[in-house]
């Protein structure tokens, strides 16, 4: 073993204080440190597992006093003991090499330090080779001792699908390793830790078939106290739902289409026809989501006959809340079969329903397929809430925010001579009491609130109420200025939505119309904003090309609009507001929600000009080609950016001009 050992001397000398009557005691200083040998060391371990070393320590000159020793990962310690060293002899020192979040395989250091009482120290430095754990599969290991095979997926992420109790308090621990060591992982509160064996609270609020996950790169798992659960069974209409203590009839957002409430609000019934059903009891969003299914589990389609499923897929459309854009998978939702041929579909304004921009049909099956199209319905009943166009595409008209919108579909008069009806109802109201400037919010999902439109005046202050500590949320600084008296409002005065994420505690504004429709440049001059590498409240939140994602530049003078963002690395989950991709932007304004009028001619300043250049969207500057790859100059990450958009033009063909100011503030 090839060691680095280094005697730190230090220069002594006798040193004695007299007094004019009696001499002191004399402190003798040691030239040099014990006499240290390694006997063995852990040369090569996991990360989480013990660093163990034992020394041969001596010394002729002094006797001993200490042995300490302290690993580092680079220039950081971390970890460190020390032991006392009374007698001369054989020592085993043991450190735990703590399992921290992203650190990957390497050599780490442990320093070893002895030292007698003479302060003479002699210092060795080893090398330990380090791995992050990633073996073939770990253990779910709860306080009662039972075990659960947890099997590695990728590298360092490992599942186990089990039915599981609601919580499964337990640790993770590894096979054994090095003659039968083995990691054991606890919890810090928020993730992993290899430094305590603290009860990881994993669990689902319900008993059933459900996966636990780990991540030992990330040190991340999942559900822990959330999730969804899914079980499939055979229901009968009319039967009593039994949720054990589970769902709160008073809390969940219960889907009217497949139960009813009873009046006292003490029970639920399912309301759908006997089948097989898919139900998943998301603990996080309150909901109850179901589909209907076969006996094997497989969702239903619809029969030429009229029985089976039919499905809604679109955008702006979702349950619990407006789901992903025509996506099949996530974005796809069954009518309820209330009785032969009869289905049910409920949507409510504006948690599952967009009151502007949703454009949703209904399909025979939960995908691509066959579909409704305007020419299968013998009867139409659906304005003037709704219009349909020929292809069957429903859009909508005349909302009203805080409503409910079902569609009754009657197929017994066959599949392609479909009746459909709409009628606007009333809707439970479940959730917190929050308002903005004294309008109440409207609850879209667990953690999600939105005002639909409230009038604001340019400079007055903000009230919220319902929420703790507004002023220490994330903050707009386009739409908002943090004051003495509270938050003013920069942007002119007008309507607008407030929408807020009580969770990660962020608002997002846009300029609406009365009405709570989005507003339009042809008649409020609003201007919103899509694109790639603009993000709010953190780049892993991009804008994109989703018109649910897009938002209104922030108006702050008649003419002049505003977006102020920070520079940052693409996939940033860190929330800083407004941010651009330091690496990749491209960007284009719309005159209302979605597709339609647009930017015609785009001047860009001076200053503009020295990050952005106008190809069809606004992009950074090129600088080269990396085989088929663009690489743009780039923007200094953590560095502060304002876009300033100015002489606007009128809207002449669908066009309006632009004039974009861009630069480091």
């Amino acid at each position: 073993m090839k060691l680095n050992i280094r005697n730190i001397a230090y220069l002594c000398t006798a040193i004695a204080i007299a007094t004019a009557c009696k001499d002191d005691p004399t402190f003798v200083r040691a030239d040099k440190g014990p006499e240290m040998t390694v006997l063995s060391q852990t040369e090569s371990t996991y990360m989480g597992a013990e660093v163990k070393v034992s020394v041969n320590l001596s010394d002729k000159d002094f006797a001993l006093s200490t042995i300490k020793a302290y690993l580092y990962y680079g220039e950081t310690e971390v970890a460190s003991t020390t032991i006392r060293t009374k007698t001369e002899g054989q020592y085993d020192v043991v450190l735990r090499a703590p399992l921290l979040k992203d650190i990957p395989d390497g050599t780490a250091s442990l320093v070893l330090k002895s030292q007698n009482v003479g302060l003479g120290i002699t210092e060795t430095e080893l090398g330990v080779a380090l791995r992050r754990p990633d073996f073939d599969k770990i253990y779910i290991v709860d306080e009662n001792g039972t075990r659960f095979e947890m099997t590695r997926t990728e590298d360092y992420a490992y599942e186990a699908t089990e039915n599981f109790p609601a919580y499964v308090n337990a640790n993770l621990v590894s096979p054994e390793f090095n003659d039968g060591e083995t990691i054991t992982l606890g919890w810090d509160g928020s993730g992993l830790t290899s430094s305590s064996e603290e009860l990881i609270p994993f669990g689902a609020s319900i008993a059933g078939r459900y996966t636990i996950k780990a991540d030992l790169m990330k040190l991340s798992v999942s559900p822990t106290g959330s999730a969804n659960v899914v079980s499939t069974a055979e229901y009968r209409q009319g039967q009593t739902m039994e949720f054990g203590n589970v769902v709160s009839i008073e809390n969940w957002n219960i889907d009217p289409d497949f139960f009813s409430i009873s009046e006292d609000k003490k029970s639920v019934t399912f309301r759908a026809v006997d089948g097989y059903y898919k139900m998943a009891y998301d603990t996080k969003e309150m909901f109850i989501k179901v589909e209907p299914v076969d006996g094997n589990g497989q969702p239903l389609a619809l029969s030429s006959d009229g029985t089976g499923a039919v499905w809604a897929i679109g955008s702006g459309i979702g349950k619990p809340a407006i789901g992903p854009s025509w996506n099949t998978d996530d974005g796809a939702y069954p009518f309820a079969r209330i009785s032969d041929k009869v289905y049910e579909f409920t949507l409510a304004t504006p948690g599952q329903l967009a009151i502007s921009g949703s454009d949703f049909k209904f399909f025979h099956q939960k995908g691509w397929g066959g579909e409704f199209q305007k020419i299968h319905y013998s009867t139409l009943d659906i304005e003037p809430m709704f219009t349909m166009t020929d292809s069957g595409n429903i859009q909508p008209s005349e909302l009203n925010a805080g409503k409910g919108y079902k569609f009754t579909l009657d197929l017994t008069a066959g599949v392609n001579s479909a009746k459909l009806s709409c009628e606007e109802i009333e809707v439970a109201s479940s959730g917190l009491n929050i308002t903005v400037n004294g309008e109440k919010a409207l609850k879209m999902s667990a953690s999600v609130y939105k005002v639909p439109a409230v009038k604001v005046e340019k400079n007055s202050i903000i009230s919220f109420s319902g929420i703790d500590n507004p002023l220490e949320w994330i903050i707009d600084n386009d739409h908002f200025e943090l004051t003495a008296e509270g938050l003013k409002f920069n942007a002119i005065t007008g309507f607008y939505s407030f929408e807020l994420n009580i969770e990660n505690k962020y608002v997002i504004v846009r300029h609406v119309k009365e009405d709570g429709k989005a507003a339009t440049y042809a008649n409020e001059k609003a201007i919103t904003f899509m694109g790639w590498g603009v993000g709010y409240p953190a780049m892993a939140q991009q804008l994109a090309w989703d018109g649910g994602l897009l938002i209104t530049l922030a108006q702050i003078e008649d003419g002049v609009y505003q977006f102020t963002g920070t520079a940052c690395e693409d996939g940033d989950m860190t929330p800083v507001g407004n941010c651009w991709r330091a690496t990749d932007i491209s960007f284009k304004f719309f005159g209302q929600a979605g597709w339609g009028d647009e930017w015609g001619n785009v001047t860009l300043t001076d200053e503009a000009k020295k990050y952005l250049e106008v190809n069809g969207n606004v992009e950074l500057i090129l600088d080269h080609m990396d085989g088929d790859t663009k690489v743009y100059k780039p923007l200094e990450v953590g560095a502060k950016y304002r876009m300033t958009v100015t002489d606007c033009s009128a809207l002449n063909g669908g066009k309006f001009d632009v004039t974009i100011d861009f630069r480091k503030i």
